[in-house]
């Protein structure tokens, strides 16, 4: 061979080993910076971040990414930017695995036709058994069949399915199943219709729902729960008669309107009545019933409740509201109970002269609402707080300086757990009072029942005239720390506020009181007294009383005995009187106002009895006219005698 060929060879074989070198060259490099796992559950997605790296001679390359060993699940790629030369980002890709999938993920991740090394890794889909039921249409009613889905949720096939009720001994009605013995694949679902023969025969106040469940036997899906519209009203609606409870109000309380309610709560509702038929509706009567449903009993009803409209008339095509306020009256309450449900019905009579079918007939619809009532808190509510003066007269909570009062109030234990006595104390404060009085309990307070709470101060003679707040504060334990007040679910407190307004006054202007006689003044005889009142000081009440009569007269009347006079106005008092001693006397006339006695003294002189003896005494007069009485008879007796003798006759 001449070194000239052998030149060539070797410079082509240069250039060869040149263009292997060039082949071989990874341009492009992938760097995975996550930790991807071994296994997945299907259904779910794996994240993987990318730092890719371009290494190539030329600028601007357009990159693809590829992976062609995947047969489960799919990718979703980020877009790769044109890379120039020595350039990197961070990219993110994402492997849905499906639901239902099973099996071994085999994925190799690369950039076609980069020349790059690549992302390699293996994945197990985990096993997953798994059953599920739903309702589909509409559920089971007293006229139609329900229709429920029962479906393999998980990425195993499973075998003899069926449909079975949960055991329980409250539901007063079956169900039964057109097929209970199938198989299903992984994802596949059947549906199952579900009828009742016995589901007519229910009444409002029977428990009208019961749990189902698919199963194969070692696998059991989630409970669904059928629930029978058992209504209030369960007669004939020819006339087409609705009933929607529009608004529920807590008006008072610590309730939420529909949501919940809680003891002493006051409720409005608003119930509208719809006639949608042909016919004038007439005589509609609302009846009601809040139902215990753990106890199957109406603690409330109608009769419990005020109504602002009953007994009325709607025309066709009309419609009417009626507002119902009642208490949520904790003393019909069950504690730990807060199963409830709101029955309402209206029924009244088909008004139709021209409908001689129908004219005359009942004719009605119900509705319901499901209510919670909370009674299963630790929770204290204070009831009939009432502040009343040292003569116990209580007078709207106005009190005048100087004056003793009684604070008094039934404390209610609301929740479900009886309260031991070192469990339970009020503080009753104001500060600007100098009220600070801590009450404890000695028998504690009982679930569902009230102790009474009582304590007595002094509103001091020097106090500011105006309304203060006294607070009541209930506690579990008596260090009163505040994280001891005793709270319900929504952070509410026990706390009750009580407003009392002091008055002090210096003095009150006495009332002016006029007597005059209005009949003589004798023994035996009514001695009328006509009393004229007249308010010297601002509007207020009198009580009008008598004194220092007792040794001379009884008392017959007063009247009347309690007066408002506005300021400046008079009442007039009639006092009648029976004197029993002649001669002069006296006694009092006291008015009673805000808790002062004022006293105007009267005399009166009462004379002998009149009459033709008035000196002679009644047992003296009665012998007198006895004796006058039998000479009159002798009398009359000699004159008949002596007549009798002038008639004799003669023989």
């Amino acid at each position: 061979m001449t070194s000239k060929n052998t030149f060539a060879i070797f410079g082509i074989l240069a250039v060869l080993l040149m263009s292997l070198g060039m082949v071989s060259a990874k341009v492009l490099t992938i760097e995975n910076t996550t930790i991807i796992p071994s296994t997945i559950n299907h259904g779910d997605e794996i994240t993987i971040t990318l730092n890719t790296t371009y290494t190539g001679a030329s600028d601007n390359v357009s990159l693809t990414w590829s992976d062609t060993t995947l047969k489960i699940g799919s990718w979703t790629f980020p877009t790769l930017k044109f890379l120039e030369q020595n350039e990197s980002q961070l990219t993110t890709a994402k492997l849905l695995v499906p639901l239902y999938a099973s099996g071994i993920i085999n994925a190799k991740l690369e950039v076609a036709g980069s020349g790059s090394n690549y992302l390699e890794f293996t994945t197990e889909i985990l096993e997953s058994s798994e059953l599920t039921i739903t309702s589909i249409t509409s559920n089971l009613s007293k006229t139609t069949n329900g229709t429920v889905k029962v479906q393999n949720t998980g990425n195993v096939n499973l075998t003899g399915i069926s449909l079975e009720t949960i055991t329980t001994d409250t539901a007063d009605f079956t169900i039964q199943f057109n097929d209970s013995d199938f198989d299903l694949t992984a994802g596949q679902s059947k549906l199952v219709k579900v009828s009742s023969t016995d589901v007519d025969d229910l009444d409002f106040r029977d428990d009208n729902s019961l749990k189902m469940r698919a199963t194969n036997g070692s696998l059991d899906s989630n409970s669904l729960a059928l629930t029978i519209d058992n209504s209030f009203y369960d007669g004939d609606n020819e006339g087409r008669l609705s009933v929607s409870i529009d608004r529920i109000n807590v008006e008072k309380g610590y309730g939420d309107d529909e949501e919940y309610w809680y003891p002493f709560d006051d409720i409005e509702l608003k119930i509208t009545i719809d006639n949608n038929g042909e016919w004038d509706i007439e005589n509609i009567e609302l009846q009601l019933c809040l139902l215990d449903v753990e106890r199957n009993k109406c603690i409330l009803d109608e009769d419990d409740m005020e109504l602002d409209e009953d007994d009325f008339d709607i025309d066709r095509k009309d419609d009417n509201s009626v507002l119902i306020n009642f208490n949520v009256d904790p003393s019909v309450l069950k504690e730990g109970n807060t199963d409830y449900t709101l029955y309402v019905s209206a029924v009244g009579k088909i008004d139709d002269n021209e409908c001689e079918y129908y004219d005359g007939d009942e004719t009605g619809a119900s509705t319901s609402q499901k209510i919670e009532i909370r009674t299963d808190e630790e929770f204290i509510i204070f009831d009939q707080v009432t502040l009343t003066d040292s003569s116990g007269y209580d007078n709207k909570n106005e009190i005048s300086c100087g004056t003793e009062v009684t604070l008094s109030a039934n404390v209610w234990n609301v929740g479900d757990k009886d309260l031991d006595n070192d469990e339970i104390f009020v503080l009753v404060h104001n500060k600007e009072l100098g009220i600070s009085e801590v009450v404890s309990f000695n028998n504690g307070i009982n679930s569902m029942d009230w102790e009474l709470l009582e304590t007595t101060f002094t509103i001091p003679s020097n106090a500011a005239e105006k309304t203060y707040t006294i607070k009541l504060t209930a506690y579990d334990d008596e260090d009163l720390d505040d994280n001891d007040v005793y709270e319900n679910k929504e952070d509410d407190e026990s706390k009750f506020y009580q407003s009392l307004k002091v008055i002090c006054k210096t003095s009150i202007t006495q009332p002016t009181v006029n007597a005059n006689l209005e009949s003589e003044a004798e023994i035996g005889e009514e001695l009328i007294i006509k009393t004229i009142i007249t308010n010297n000081d601002e509007d207020n009440d009198f009580i009008i009383s008598l004194s220092d009569f007792e040794d001379w007269a009884t008392l017959v009347s007063i009247t009347p005995q309690t007066v408002s006079i506005n300021k400046g106005e008079f009442a007039e008092v009639t006092i009648v009187l029976k004197p029993t001693i002649t001669g002069k006397h006296s006694f009092n006339i006291d008015t009673i106002v805000d808790g002062e006695t004022y006293s105007q003294p009267v005399s009166v002189n009462i004379a002998k009895e009149s009459g033709i003896f008035p000196s002679i005494s009644n047992t003296i007069l009665y012998i007198i006219t006895g004796i006058v009485t039998l000479l009159i008879v002798i009398v009359l007796i000699v004159i008949v005698r002596l007549s009798r003798r002038r008639t004799k006759p003669e023989f």
